[in-house]
């Protein structure tokens, strides 16, 4: 079984059967949607309902994460619908493009609510092109605190970079994980010796998650440049069997 841990669906954009065509065509059985809160969806990514409906109609193929403004007064409420209503499995957090810093106060709430509920956290890191977003706020060094100070919390690095500090924090923390989406394929198609490096420095191979970034107008392109390079680093069988499969069923519950 292969999990992509990060793709994104947008409203009006693109059809989902393209996102489900090119998951079969390169081995891909299940996909964990992640939306991106806005204030009046004004970013597209739809909203908790519009990916609870998708998980709804594809069950056996779609899982899906909810989204919040930690910020709003009715973030934790929310929250706690999106996952008793919509059956959602974690909580998915931009804060370059929802425009906050990880040191928010609201941080800290938010993520109290996540261990009530008993979800992951996946954190958006590293470099984004938007224009209005603040690359700033991509910095991955504060999951470092929020591990620290919420023990009890799982937070997922999104786009880990495994030359940077990242693999540190996995190393460091049993609560932290580390996402390959979009930045390990990079390197290990630049460097091949990066993965054995990034598992070394990680000193885990139980943390980390295989993602694509994928989204049904650019699935075939994401997909491909994400996983070919993955399936051929030179880690063990048991390295690539968590990392694409029984790492993110055990963030999901699904076993």
């Amino acid at each position: 079984m292969v999990i992509d841990f990060h793709v994104h669906v947008r409203e009006g954009r693109g059809e989902i059967d393209n996102l489900l065509a090119a998951m079969d065509a390169y081995g891909i059985d299940m996909a964990v949607i992640h939306p991106i809160a806005s204030e009046n969806n004004v970013l597209g990514y739809g909203d908790n309902s519009f990916v609870g409906k998708l998980v709804k109609d594809y069950p056996d193929r779609l899982m899906g994460f909810a989204s919040v403004l930690p910020y709003q007064n009715n973030a934790g409420d929310e929250l706690k619908r999106a996952v008793e209503t919509y059956g959602l499995k974690g909580l998915k957090l931009h804060p370059a493009m929802q425009n906050y810093p990880m040191t928010h106060p609201s941080m800290n709430t938010i993520t109290e609510k996540c261990i009530e509920l008993d979800i992951p956290i996946l954190i958006h890191t590293g470099i984004i092109n938007a224009r209005t977003a603040r690359i700033a706020y991509c910095d991955s060094l504060p999951i470092d605190d929020l591990a620290i100070r919420y023990p009890e919390a799982v937070f997922v690095i999104a786009h880990g970079d495994p030359l940077g500090k990242d693999p540190a924090m996995v190393c460091k923390h049993p609560n932290v994980y580390l996402d390959t989406t979009g930045t390990f394929a990079r390197y290990v198609n630049m460097l091949p010796s990066v993965a054995p490096m990034c598992y070394k420095r990680m000193r885990k191979n139980d943390r980390i998650v295989f993602g694509t970034d994928a989204n049904p107008l650019n699935a075939v392109s994401r997909i491909e440049d994400n996983i070919i390079p993955l399936r051929s680093m030179p880690v063990s069988d048991e390295d690539k069997r968590l990392l694409f499969c029984d790492n993110a069923k055990r963030l999901l519950k699904m076993q």
